[in-house]
C-alpha cells in the first residue's frame, strides 16, 4: 500500500512538471507572437531602415516655410539723399534663426544707433545690444513683413528697412552702408553691386579668378568684364583705380577695379609690395 503511494506521488510530480513546461512553451509561443505582430520586421530589416527612418525624422523636424533655405551675410546700402530713386533695403527674417544687422557708414565704420521703431513688434522680435550698436531680429511667423526706421546719432533723418520672413535664403548677418555725406567715391563705388558683392567675398558671375605672384599675400584678383577686380587687405598704390570700395567693419579691407595690367603695387604700411598677375 505505503508503495502504491509513493509511486502514484512520483506520477503526479511527472504530471505536474510536463504541466508547467506545456505553459511554459505556450507562454514563449505567444510571447513570440507579440513581438512580431508589434514589430514584424527582422533585425537586420531594421537596420537596414534606421538610414530612411533618420532621414524622414530630419525632414519633418524642418519647418516648410525654411526648407531649402541659405544662410548669408550681405551688405546692403541705405540710400536717403532727396530725390534718388533706389529700393529700400530688405532684410531676410527665417523662423527660429536670428538676424543680425549692423548700421554702418559708406566706409563700414560702425554708426551708432540712437532709436528704433518697428511696425509689427508683435510677430517680430528687435532685442538691440545698445553697447555694439547691433539690431538683432527675429520673426515669429512665416510669410509676413514689416518695416522697421530706425534713428542714426548725429543724423536727422530716418533710415527705413523692409523686413521679409521665410524667403529663398534668409540672411544671419547684414551691413547696411548709409551715406553720412563726406566720401563721394565710396558713395559712387557703393552702387556697383559687384564691388559690394566682392566685399562681402562673393566674386560677381562670370568673374574669372586670376593668379598672382608671390600668392601668399592677403589679395585676391579676378578678371572681370575686361577689368581686373582687387579684393584686399592693402592700399592699392599703383595703377589709378577706375572704382574703390572700403570696408572697416572687422579690419580694413578693399576692393578696387583697375584696367588690365601685368603689375600692381600694394602698400600694407609697413612695407610695399609688388604684385605680379600671370596671364596679362
Amino acid at each position: 500500500m505505503k508503495i502504491k503511494f509513493i509511486i502514484s506521488f512520483v506520477g503526479l510530480l511527472f504530471l505536474n512538471q510536463l504541466v508547467l513546461a506545456g505553459d511554459l512553451v505556450s507562454s514563449q509561443g505567444i510571447s513570440t507572437r507579440l513581438v512580431n505582430d508589434m514589430l514584424p520586421l527582422s533585425a537586420s530589416e531594421i537596420e537596414a531602415a534606421k538610414p530612411e527612418l533618420s532621414s524622414r525624422q530630419k525632414a519633418a523636424a524642418v519647418m516648410p516655410a525654411m526648407s531649402g533655405a541659405k544662410a548669408v551675410s550681405r551688405i546692403l546700402i541705405a540710400n536717403t539723399k532727396p530725390g534718388m530713386r533706389q529700393s529700400i533695403p530688405n532684410v531676410r527674417l527665417g523662423i527660429g534663426v536670428v538676424t543680425s544687422v549692423v548700421m554702418t557708414n559708406q566706409k563700414g565704420a560702425i554708426w551708432p544707433i540712437k532709436s528704433y521703431i518697428i511696425g509689427d513688434a508683435q510677430d517680430f522680435t528687435v532685442n538691440w545690444d545698445q553697447k555694439s550698436g547691433i539690431l538683432m531680429l527675429q520673426s515669429k511667423k512665416p510669410y509676413i513683413n514689416t518695416n522697421l526706421v530706425v534713428m542714426l546719432q548725429n543724423r536727422a533723418t530716418p533710415v527705413t528697412v523692409m523686413l521679409q520672413s521665410t524667403q529663398s535664403s534668409w540672411d544671419y548677418e547684414d551691413y547696411i552702408r548709409v551715406d553720412d555725406g563726406t566720401d563721394s567715391e565710396n558713395v559712387k563705388a557703393m552702387h556697383q553691386p559687384y564691388l559690394l558683392g566682392l566685399l562681402s567675398g562673393v566674386a560677381p558671375e562670370g568673374a574669372q579668378s586670376v593668379q598672382i605672384s608671390p600668392s601668399d599675400v592677403k589679395t585676391q584678383v579676378w578678371s572681370y568684364q575686361n577689368h581686373y577686380l582687387i579684393l584686399t587687405s592693402s592700399t592699392l598704390i599703383s595703377p589709378a583705380y577706375i572704382n574703390h570700395l572700403e570696408d572697416n567693419t572687422m579690419g580694413k579691407t578693399n576692393v578696387y577695379e583697375i584696367d588690365k595690367t601685368p603689375v600692381i603695387m600694394l602698400s600694407d604700411q609697413t612695407k610695399m609690395q609688388e604684385i605680379h598677375i600671370k596671364g596679362s
